[in-house]
């Protein structure tokens, strides 16, 4: 469920354990920032979904958010054009 924050920004899904920022592969890096603003307002683990459309021509960009990401602590998900969920990290 989306959620808006105070300062009128929306996490696109909000659950008991994560602030998860849903956006298409091609937009890696804003999301590796955002997910991490949304968790720290919201006290909640910072998570993503990269959405993987283009199939093996999107796996550039997964890889780059694995390396630009680590340590960070951000579970990660994506999803393909089947709507076929996964987890990718804890």
């Amino acid at each position: 469920m989306e959620y808006v924050l105070p300062d009128k920004t929306r996490v696109d899904c909000l659950t008991k354990t994560y602030a998860i920022e849903i956006d298409f592969a091609e937009k890696w890096a804003e999301s590796i920032g955002q997910s991490l603003y949304y968790g720290a307002m919201t006290e909640r683990k910072s998570g993503v979904v990269l959405i993987m459309e283009r199939g093996a021509k999107d796996m550039k960009y997964l890889k780059r958010f694995r390396k630009a990401s680590e340590g960070l602590g951000i579970s990660l998900w994506t999803i393909d054009s089947k709507l076929t969920l996964k987890r990718i990290n804890k």
